[in-house]
């Protein structure tokens, strides 16, 4: 599926379904990207300077993700996934510092670097949701992300700024455009990502396949297990052909 044929999806997708997805999207989003400025005037200077915080809430991050994929692969999906996470406040604390710290190094050398490592980092919280990568060590969560966006992350970086028109333009709506950008743009990236673990996996032999029957074929799709109508060729969830 191109940028352009995964956009159309994502728009079609979000159909009827934006207003349960606002609200976790945009609390989610708020308070894993908390900041504070702080504003200093010395004489004909202003300086500001940001504190980033949402790191401490990464937990936020990784459930907003776990809604996220719940909702692209229609399974049920609920405000209170975003807090699903938080009995693993403690893990995904050290996984949120230990990344930031390693954009923040690579970014000290130039901002390219920085912002490389962040697109390579970019599926971390979706690593986070799942049981078979929960035994991985802090650093082993980051690298894994970082081989399977290995190719990926300028196609990534490519759609995240084909929202950008759209983002300039919120402004001037007054705010209200957000309504459905929101759910759109975190709709088109997350299918993005889940798109390239799941590639990854199979591509590797990690692919989780429960059962090789021809019930399951024709009620599931191979790829990533979403349900299948009895007349469909493509899974909607991933695209993935199943005839």
């Amino acid at each position: 599926m191109d940028r352009v044929e995964l956009k159309n999806w994502a728009k079609e997708k979000i159909k009827g379904n934006i207003w349960k997805l606002l609200p976790a999207i945009l609390v989610g989003g708020i308070i894993s990207n908390l900041s504070y400025s702080k504003t200093v005037v010395d004489g004909s200077t202003v300086q500001t300077t940001t504190y980033t915080f949402g790191f401490l809430f990464f937990f936020i991050e990784v459930g907003l993700a776990y809604f996220m994929i719940n909702f692209i692969t229609d399974k049920e999906y609920k405000f209170n996934d975003i807090f699903a996470y938080s009995k693993d406040f403690g893990k995904l604390l050290c996984v949120g510092i230990v990344r930031a710290i390693f954009i923040v190094l690579w970014a000290l050398l130039l901002i390219v670097p920085g912002i490389i490592k962040a697109f390579a980092y970019a599926l971390t919280p979706i690593l986070c949701t799942e049981d078979k990568y929960r035994d991985l060590g802090v650093t082993e969560i980051l690298k894994k992300s970082e081989e399977m966006m290995n190719g990926h992350k300028m196609d990534y970086f490519v759609l995240c700024l084909s929202f950008l028109g759209w983002i300039i333009l919120t402004p001037f709506t007054l705010g209200i455009l957000l309504i459905w950008l929101a759910p759109y743009m975190e709709t088109a990236t997350t299918k993005f990502l889940y798109d390239v673990k799941c590639e990854y996996e199979a591509a590797n032999g990690e692919a989780k396949v429960e059962t090789t029957n021809s019930e399951f074929k024709a009620n599931k799709c191979p790829k990533c297990g979403a349900k299948l109508e009895a007349d469909d060729k493509f899974c909607t969830a991933c695209g993935e052909k199943v005839e």
